[in-house]
């Protein structure tokens, strides 16, 4: 599986086939009195053949297939926004009550859920690993997907679909619609003035700021708009994980009340600082980033980025993204992993939701007339030097 390849995918999609009807046929034999399971988890295990392994193998199978028909057109985001979809748009049907009355709807339900939507996620990634090492090994760039600018508003709308049965409630508006708006609106009246005034005291003798690039702000595609609503998202997840676990050494407990309250209590002060402290690591390092400026201190004929502050830095880096939820989630907990796993999954889809959400509307509605404000602002005050093409 050196490559995203269709031939690869269709073997793997086959393997998928026969396991789910492995499954199915020693289900029929043990109805039909050809044997008899001597043992429960025998029955646990063709249950896992016919609705768990057999589709997951069958979905990565049909991703990597999708992938490797056009691999260096990123035909992987097909398959990653596919398996969301699936995945949301099945969780959002076994939250009705209906399916309940079939098992074998139940079953195919959440077979599409935690099974197939995950392995089509999984495949994407993969290939998208694999034909981006590919490409920087030989020294070329993967074409644009033809409908990467759309994707990222499927994905926008397969976040949310899980949440249709909330719509007519409070708590709909009140946890994802309001916190996303609220943190665009933040970003979108402050991000443009902040910016000025840190590159204004990162002016000073012998130093100024230089246009060494054209301003090239984001397009809304789908990769761009899911990397850099990372950023917001860690830092949300970092500080709040950090400050907890800094009063948890002080015997005091930040987050009190039942397991779910006290995940929807960190779920909220990650929020906050998704929208507040977040401007330093999103909007304001995404303008830093597009403005194309540099420093250049001309006594030490050195030339730098600009950059945040360190502490904030750290805040987003990967262990902390990954380890600080995953421990706060199992300790409020309290060892129960099935529980704690759904807090996680819960925690996360919130945060994530509402930073991607905030994220696009930034990139989509702000981004551009920031960078023209930063750069009139420096421009009028003398403190950098224009672009001049060579």
């Amino acid at each position: 599986m050196a490559e995203p390849s269709p031939k690869t995918g269709a073997l793997l999609f086959l393997a998928g086939a026969v396991v789910s009807t492995v499954g199915f046929i020693l289900e029929h034999g043990a109805r039909s009195g050809w044997f008899v399971f001597v043992a429960g988890w025998l029955t646990h295990t063709v249950t896992i053949l016919q609705f768990d392994a057999g589709p997951a193998v069958m979905a990565f199978g049909l991703g990597w297939l999708v992938s490797g028909l056009h691999p260096l057109r990123k035909w992987y985001l097909y398959s990653v926004t596919t398996g969301l979809l699936v995945s949301t748009v099945s969780l959002a049907i076994a939250n009705t009550s209906f399916i309940a009355e079939s098992y074998i709807t139940a079953a195919i339900t959440l077979s599409l859920t935690w099974a197939v939507g995950p392995s089509f996620i999984t495949a994407g990634v993969f290939a998208a690993i694999v034909v981006n090492r590919h490409a920087a090994k030989h020294g070329f760039k993967p074409s644009p997907n033809p409908h990467e600018n759309s994707l990222d508003v499927v994905v926008l709308t397969a976040l949310y679909i899980p949440l249709i049965h909330l719509a007519v409630t409070e708590t709909f508006y009140i946890r994802y619609v309001l916190p996303a708006l609220a943190a665009w609106l933040f970003w979108h009246l402050l991000a443009d003035r902040l910016t000025v005034r840190l590159l204004e005291r990162q002016v000073k003798n012998n130093v100024q700021l230089v246009a060494v690039e054209p301003p090239s702000p984001e397009e809304t595609t789908l990769m761009n708009v899911v990397s850099r609503s990372y950023y917001p998202l860690a830092f949300g997840l970092g500080v709040t994980t950090t400050v907890s676990s800094i009063l948890d050494l002080l015997n005091i407990q930040l987050f009190g009340g039942d397991p779910f309250a006290a995940t929807a209590g960190a779920a909220l002060a990650s929020i906050i600082a998704i929208a507040a402290g977040s401007l330093y690591v999103g909007p304001v390092a995404w303008l830093f980033e597009d403005l194309g400026i540099r420093i250049f201190d001309k006594t030490r004929r050195i030339m730098k980025t600009p950059g945040i502050h360190s502490l904030a830095d750290e805040m987003v880096e990967i262990y902390t993204f990954i380890f600080s939820p995953i421990g706060l989630t199992f300790a409020v907990a309290d060892g129960d992993i099935l529980l704690a796993l759904i807090l996680l999954g819960l925690m996360l889809h919130l945060l994530f939701t509402i930073s991607m959400t905030a994220t696009y509307l930034y990139i989509r509605f702000s981004a551009k007339t920031h960078i023209r404000n930063v750069l009139k602002n420096l421009s009028e005050k003398g403190l950098a030097v224009p672009y001049s093409p060579a």
